[in-house]
Protein backbone atom coordinates (compact mmCIF):
# COMPACT_ATOMS: atom_id res chain seq x y z
CA UNK A 1 0.00 0.00 0.00
CA UNK A 2 1.63 3.44 -1.07
CA UNK A 3 -0.86 6.41 -1.41
CA UNK A 4 0.10 10.37 -1.46
CA UNK A 5 -1.96 13.87 -1.22
CA UNK A 6 -0.36 17.34 -1.39
CA UNK A 7 1.18 17.23 1.96
CA UNK A 8 1.36 13.49 3.20
CA UNK A 9 3.05 10.47 1.67
CA UNK A 10 1.98 6.93 3.43
CA UNK A 11 3.33 3.47 2.63
CA UNK A 12 3.37 -0.27 4.14
CA UNK A 13 6.20 -2.16 5.39
CA UNK A 14 5.15 -5.67 5.58
CA UNK A 15 2.84 -4.78 8.94
CA UNK A 16 4.60 -1.32 9.77
CA UNK A 17 2.32 1.63 8.38
CA UNK A 18 4.68 5.27 7.74
CA UNK A 19 3.10 8.14 7.59
CA UNK A 20 5.58 10.97 6.24
CA UNK A 21 4.49 15.02 6.24
CA UNK A 22 6.35 16.03 3.27
CA UNK A 23 4.86 20.05 3.20
CA UNK A 24 7.27 22.02 2.01
CA UNK A 25 10.24 21.18 4.63
CA UNK A 26 9.10 22.47 7.80
CA UNK A 27 5.31 20.41 7.22
CA UNK A 28 3.33 22.95 8.44
CA UNK A 29 0.12 21.89 10.65
CA UNK A 30 -2.22 23.88 8.94
CA UNK A 31 -6.26 23.18 9.32
CA UNK A 32 -5.79 21.50 5.63
CA UNK A 33 -2.70 19.30 6.91
CA UNK A 34 -4.65 18.10 9.91
CA UNK A 35 -7.61 17.29 7.72
CA UNK A 36 -4.79 15.23 5.66
CA UNK A 37 -3.45 13.20 8.85
CA UNK A 38 -7.15 11.97 9.68
CA UNK A 39 -7.68 10.67 6.88
CA UNK A 40 -4.61 9.16 6.41
CA UNK A 41 -5.04 7.34 9.91
CA UNK A 42 -8.84 6.47 9.22
CA UNK A 43 -6.78 4.72 5.49
CA UNK A 44 -4.62 2.67 7.55
CA UNK A 45 -7.20 1.85 10.79
CA UNK A 46 -8.73 0.10 8.08
CA UNK A 47 -5.83 -2.16 7.39
CA UNK A 48 -5.72 -5.11 9.60
CA UNK A 49 -2.67 -6.26 9.06
CA UNK A 50 -0.59 -3.53 10.39
CA UNK A 51 0.10 -3.83 14.06
CA UNK A 52 2.46 -0.77 14.28
CA UNK A 53 2.82 2.98 12.77
CA UNK A 54 5.88 5.60 12.46
CA UNK A 55 4.84 9.20 11.82
CA UNK A 56 7.93 10.91 10.64
CA UNK A 57 8.36 14.10 8.44
CA UNK A 58 10.41 15.11 5.04
CA UNK A 59 13.50 17.13 6.12
CA UNK A 60 11.74 18.87 9.53
CA UNK A 61 9.38 16.66 11.82
CA UNK A 62 7.47 19.61 12.06
CA UNK A 63 7.69 23.18 12.77
CA UNK A 64 4.08 23.65 14.29
CA UNK A 65 1.22 25.63 13.59
CA UNK A 66 0.42 28.62 10.43
CA UNK A 67 0.92 31.32 12.32
CA UNK A 68 -0.64 33.76 9.35
CA UNK A 69 -3.66 31.40 9.20
CA UNK A 70 -3.74 31.69 13.26
CA UNK A 71 -3.35 35.90 12.68
CA UNK A 72 -7.04 36.07 11.45
CA UNK A 73 -9.11 33.66 14.05
CA UNK A 74 -11.18 35.01 16.32
CA UNK A 75 -11.50 33.34 19.59
CA UNK A 76 -14.16 31.27 19.11
CA UNK A 77 -12.34 29.84 15.96
CA UNK A 78 -9.12 29.89 17.79
CA UNK A 79 -11.27 27.26 20.71
CA UNK A 80 -12.53 25.77 17.33
CA UNK A 81 -9.10 24.83 15.87
CA UNK A 82 -7.67 23.74 19.04
CA UNK A 83 -10.54 21.52 19.82
CA UNK A 84 -10.21 19.84 16.56
CA UNK A 85 -5.94 19.45 17.05
CA UNK A 86 -6.92 18.09 20.13
CA UNK A 87 -9.54 15.72 19.23
CA UNK A 88 -7.29 14.58 16.16
CA UNK A 89 -4.20 14.31 18.86
CA UNK A 90 -6.10 12.31 21.18
CA UNK A 91 -7.34 10.15 18.35
CA UNK A 92 -3.59 9.49 17.25
CA UNK A 93 -2.64 8.43 20.77
CA UNK A 94 -5.45 6.37 21.54
CA UNK A 95 -5.32 4.20 18.35
CA UNK A 96 -4.96 0.85 19.25
CA UNK A 97 -1.89 0.31 17.57
CA UNK A 98 1.53 1.77 19.03
CA UNK A 99 3.02 5.00 16.98
CA UNK A 100 6.60 5.49 16.94
CA UNK A 101 7.47 9.21 15.93
CA UNK A 102 10.71 9.60 14.47
CA UNK A 103 11.70 13.04 14.88
CA UNK A 104 14.68 14.77 12.63
CA UNK A 105 14.84 18.94 12.53
CA UNK A 106 12.31 21.26 13.97
CA UNK A 107 9.79 19.65 16.42
CA UNK A 108 8.09 22.74 17.32
CA UNK A 109 4.43 24.28 18.49
CA UNK A 110 1.96 21.63 17.71
CA UNK A 111 4.52 19.93 16.07
CA UNK A 112 6.11 18.98 19.31
CA UNK A 113 2.64 18.22 20.44
CA UNK A 114 2.21 15.47 17.60
CA UNK A 115 5.29 14.01 18.55
CA UNK A 116 3.99 13.83 22.17
CA UNK A 117 0.73 12.31 21.41
CA UNK A 118 2.83 9.24 20.10
CA UNK A 119 3.77 6.39 21.91
CA UNK A 120 7.63 6.20 21.64
CA UNK A 121 9.89 9.41 20.29
CA UNK A 122 13.08 8.35 18.46
CA UNK A 123 15.46 11.11 17.70
CA UNK A 124 18.05 12.06 14.88
CA UNK A 125 21.31 13.71 16.39
CA UNK A 126 19.36 17.32 14.94
CA UNK A 127 16.35 17.06 15.87
CA UNK A 128 14.92 20.22 18.42
CA UNK A 129 11.95 20.66 20.50
CA UNK A 130 10.17 23.45 21.69
CA UNK A 131 6.89 24.79 23.26
CA UNK A 132 7.16 28.44 21.58
CA UNK A 133 4.08 29.87 21.96
CA UNK A 134 4.47 32.25 24.67
CA UNK A 135 6.48 34.00 22.02
CA UNK A 136 3.26 34.65 20.72
CA UNK A 137 1.47 35.89 23.71
CA UNK A 138 -0.30 32.35 23.43
CA UNK A 139 -0.01 28.84 24.98
CA UNK A 140 0.19 25.65 23.41
CA UNK A 141 -3.26 24.40 21.66
CA UNK A 142 -2.72 20.68 20.97
CA UNK A 143 -2.02 19.10 24.70
CA UNK A 144 1.45 19.57 25.52
CA UNK A 145 0.19 20.87 28.51
CA UNK A 146 -0.85 17.41 29.82
CA UNK A 147 1.14 15.50 27.76
CA UNK A 148 4.50 17.84 27.92
CA UNK A 149 4.57 17.29 32.05
CA UNK A 150 3.51 13.61 32.32
CA UNK A 151 6.67 13.09 30.15
CA UNK A 152 9.22 15.19 31.70
CA UNK A 153 7.64 16.47 35.30
CA UNK A 154 5.82 19.77 36.00
CA UNK A 155 9.65 21.64 36.73
CA UNK A 156 10.94 20.90 33.20
CA UNK A 157 7.34 21.40 31.25
CA UNK A 158 6.80 24.56 33.03
CA UNK A 159 10.72 25.61 32.04
CA UNK A 160 10.03 25.12 28.18
CA UNK A 161 6.35 25.89 28.42
CA UNK A 162 7.07 29.60 30.10
CA UNK A 163 10.33 30.53 28.50
CA UNK A 164 9.89 28.75 25.03
CA UNK A 165 12.94 26.88 25.82
CA UNK A 166 14.17 25.38 22.40
CA UNK A 167 16.27 21.60 23.53
CA UNK A 168 18.14 19.53 21.47
CA UNK A 169 18.00 15.93 21.22
CA UNK A 170 20.72 15.57 23.72
CA UNK A 171 18.85 17.76 26.60
CA UNK A 172 15.22 15.52 25.39
CA UNK A 173 16.44 12.03 25.90
CA UNK A 174 17.98 13.41 29.08
CA UNK A 175 14.62 14.66 30.50
CA UNK A 176 12.52 11.82 29.28
CA UNK A 177 10.83 13.42 25.97
CA UNK A 178 12.60 11.41 23.84
CA UNK A 179 13.33 7.19 24.36
CA UNK A 180 16.33 7.33 22.59
CA UNK A 181 18.57 9.40 20.30
CA UNK A 182 19.99 7.77 17.18
CA UNK A 183 22.49 9.04 14.39
CA UNK A 184 20.60 10.92 11.51
CA UNK A 185 21.17 8.57 8.77
CA UNK A 186 19.66 5.70 11.45
CA UNK A 187 16.49 7.61 11.95
CA UNK A 188 14.11 5.12 10.04
CA UNK A 189 16.39 2.68 10.22
CA UNK A 190 16.18 2.30 14.10
CA UNK A 191 12.45 3.57 13.90
CA UNK A 192 11.52 0.36 11.37
CA UNK A 193 13.56 -1.69 13.90
CA UNK A 194 11.70 -1.29 17.15
CA UNK A 195 8.59 -1.18 14.85
CA UNK A 196 9.36 -4.51 13.92
CA UNK A 197 9.72 -5.58 17.39
CA UNK A 198 6.14 -4.37 18.17
CA UNK A 199 4.53 -5.84 15.53
CA UNK A 200 5.89 -9.19 15.77
CA UNK A 201 4.43 -9.65 19.90
CA UNK A 202 1.35 -10.56 20.60
CA UNK A 203 -1.27 -8.32 18.75
CA UNK A 204 -3.73 -8.46 21.52
CA UNK A 205 -1.21 -8.10 24.72
CA UNK A 206 0.03 -4.75 23.09
CA UNK A 207 -3.31 -3.39 21.97
CA UNK A 208 -4.44 -4.39 25.64
CA UNK A 209 -1.27 -3.17 27.54
CA UNK A 210 -1.47 0.07 25.65
CA UNK A 211 -5.00 0.80 26.25
CA UNK A 212 -4.40 0.45 29.90
CA UNK A 213 -1.67 2.42 30.12
CA UNK A 214 -3.52 5.18 28.24
CA UNK A 215 -6.25 4.80 30.58
CA UNK A 216 -4.34 5.25 33.89
CA UNK A 217 -2.98 8.58 32.44
CA UNK A 218 -6.30 10.03 31.13
CA UNK A 219 -6.17 13.87 30.42
CA UNK A 220 -9.30 14.93 28.39
CA UNK A 221 -10.29 17.27 30.90
CA UNK A 222 -7.16 19.20 30.58
CA UNK A 223 -7.56 19.03 27.14
CA UNK A 224 -11.07 20.94 26.92
CA UNK A 225 -9.40 23.09 29.20
CA UNK A 226 -6.61 24.01 27.55
CA UNK A 227 -8.34 24.65 24.23
CA UNK A 228 -10.40 27.24 26.05
CA UNK A 229 -7.54 29.21 27.45
CA UNK A 230 -6.04 29.22 24.15
CA UNK A 231 -9.24 31.18 22.93
CA UNK A 232 -9.04 33.65 25.50
CA UNK A 233 -5.60 34.51 24.30
CA UNK A 234 -6.88 35.71 21.33
CA UNK A 235 -8.44 38.12 22.95
CA UNK A 236 -6.16 39.99 24.01
CA UNK A 237 -3.71 42.78 22.17
CA UNK A 238 -1.19 40.39 23.26
CA UNK A 239 -1.21 37.76 20.30
CA UNK A 240 -2.13 40.47 17.69
CA UNK A 241 1.69 41.74 18.69
CA UNK A 242 3.00 38.39 19.10
CA UNK A 243 2.07 37.32 15.74
CA UNK A 244 2.79 40.64 13.75
CA UNK A 245 5.71 40.29 15.22
CA UNK A 246 7.17 36.96 14.44
CA UNK A 247 5.59 37.69 10.74
CA UNK A 248 7.48 41.24 10.63
CA UNK A 249 10.96 38.89 12.29
CA UNK A 250 11.11 41.38 15.30
CA UNK A 251 11.02 41.14 19.07
CA UNK A 252 7.93 41.84 20.36
CA UNK A 253 6.78 44.26 22.88
CA UNK A 254 4.19 42.66 25.26
CA UNK A 255 1.59 44.87 27.53
CA UNK A 256 0.13 42.21 29.07
CA UNK A 257 -3.48 43.32 27.78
Amino acid sequence: MTTRNEHIYVEKKNEVGIITLKSGGLNILDSTMLHDLEDCLKELGKDDQIRALIITGDKNFSAGANVKEMKEFTAKEAKAFSDYGNRLFDQLENLEEPVIAAISGYAFGGGCELALACDIRIAGENAKFGQPEVNLGLIPGFGATGRLTRLVGMGKAKEMILTGKIVDAKEAEAIGLVNKVVKEGELMEKALEMADIIAHRGPVAVKLAKKLINENQMIKEMLEREAVSFSECFNTQDIREGINAFLEKRKPVFKGI
